[in-house]
C-alpha cells in the first residue's frame, strides 16, 4: 500500500508532495504537489488505500487510467484540466490542474443558501460543461455540490471529479453514487442511463443551492433520495417550500429535472437549461430588402446604375 507523505519526492524528484491530502473519496485520494523546476502547483490523484488492498486493484487501476486518458482530451473552462498520467512504483497518478478554491457544498454551508441569480450562474456553467461531456459520448454520474469547485475570488465553477465518467453507450455500470443526487437508475446494475441521468443530479444540485437553509433546519444536507421517493413514498417537497423567493419557473424546472422515472424527466442538459431560462434563442434577422430592379428586370446599383447596360457597353468587339 502506498500513501504519499508531505515532503516526499515522486516521479524521480519531479514532484514534491505538499501538506495533507486535498481530499479523499470512495475510491481516490488527491494530493497537492509542487513541481520545483517550474514552481507550479498540481493536484495528483491516485487510488486510495482501500482500493489498493482490493482484489480488483489491478482492474480498477486500468479503468482509472483509461478514464483519465479520456478526460485528458477534454478542453473546457468549467472542467478540471487533466495534464498527464505518471507512475510511482506500482501506483499510477493523474496529474491535474490545481485550483485554489472551495467546493460549492462548503461555500453554501458557510454562506447559506444562494440567491436564485447566483445559483443559476453556477448551474449554467456546469450545465455547459456537461453538454460538452455528453457531446463527447460520456456521462459524469456524480454531479453534486461537493464535486464542483469555485475558483478563489471568482464566480467560476469547475467540475473537479472526473473519476466516475462512463460511456453513454455503456448499459451496465458500477454502483457509484451519492444519495440525494443520484437518480433511481443508478441504483440498478443495469438501467436506463443517458443524458437524463446527469440532468437529475444537476437539478438536485440546484435544489440544494436554493434550499440549503431549510434543509439544514430539518437536519438534512441533500434532497430526499430517489429510493426513498420511489419505494417509501416519501415526497420531495417543492423547492419553494423551503425558499419562497424561488421563482415558479425555476421551481417547476427543478421538479421536472428530478422526475423519478427517466421517461418523464427532462431529457437533456440543454433542455434543462432552456427550462430555467438560461439559453437565449438567437434572434432571427429579417432578410435584406431586394436590390431595386431596372425596367428591363435587371439589377441596379444603390445609386441607380443599371448593371445590364454597363455590361453591354463593355462587351468585346466582334470581328
Amino acid at each position: 500500500m502506498i500513501i504519499w507523505q508531505p515532503g516526499e519526492e515522486i516521479n524521480k524528484g519531479r514532484f514534491i508532495i505538499q501538506g495533507k491530502p486535498l481530499g479523499s473519496g470512495g475510491f481516490g485520494i488527491t494530493y497537492k504537489a509542487l513541481e520545483p523546476n517550474t514552481g507550479k502547483l498540481y493536484a495528483i490523484k491516485t487510488l486510495n488505500s482501500t482500493m489498493q488492498l482490493s482484489e480488483d486493484f489491478a482492474e480498477e487501476q486500468v479503468k482509472f487510467i483509461n478514464e483519465a486518458l479520456t478526460i485528458k482530451g477534454f478542453d473546457h473552462k468549467h472542467i478540471l484540466k487533466v495534464h498527464e498520467v505518471i507512475q510511482e512504483g506500482q501506483l499510477f497518478g493523474v496529474v491535474m490542474e490545481y485550483i485554489d478554491g472551495v467546493t460549492l457544498f462548503k461555500y453554501v454551508q458557510n454562506q447559506g443558501q444562494l440567491s436564485e441569480s447566483e445559483a443559476l450562474l453556477y448551474i449554467d456553467q456546469i450545465g455547459q460543461a456537461l453538454e460538452y461531456i455528453h457531446n463527447k459520448g460520456q456521462l459524469h454520474r456524480d454531479i453534486k455540490p461537493g464535486n464542483i469547485l469555485l475558483r478563489q475570488n471568482k464566480q467560476e465553477a469547475v467540475l473537479i471529479d472526473f473519476g466516475l465518467t462512463r460511456s453513454l453507450a455503456t448499459k451496465s455500470m458500477t454502483n457509484s453514487l451519492t444519495e440525494g443526487y443520484a437518480p433511481i437508475e443508478q441504483y440498478r446494475r443495469k438501467g436506463n442511463f443517458g443524458s437524463h441521468t446527469d440532468v437529475y443530479a444537476l437539478a438536485a444540485t440546484l435544489y440544494y443551492l436554493l434550499t440549503a437553509d431549510g434543509l439544514k433546519q430539518e437536519g438534512e444536507i441533500s434532497p430526499v433520495p430517489a429510493t426513498n421517493r420511489k419505494y417509501d413514498d416519501e415526497p420531495l417537497p417543492e423547492p419553494k417550500h423551503y425558499n419562497s423567493r424561488i421563482s415558479q419557473r425555476v421551481n417547476d424546472a427543478i421538479l421536472q429535472g428530478m422526475e423519478i422515472e427517466p421517461e418523464k424527466r427532462t431529457a437533456t442538459v440543454l433542455k434543462f437549461r432552456e427550462s430555467l431560462g438560461l439559453v437565449v434563442q438567437p434572434r432571427r434577422t429579417p432578410p435584406p430588402n431586394p436590390l431595386p430592379a431596372s425596367e428591363e428586370g435587371g439589377l441596379k446599383s444603390s445609386c441607380g446604375m443599371d448593371y445590364k447596360k454597363v455590361l453591354a457597353a463593355h462587351q468585346p468587339l466582334s470581328g
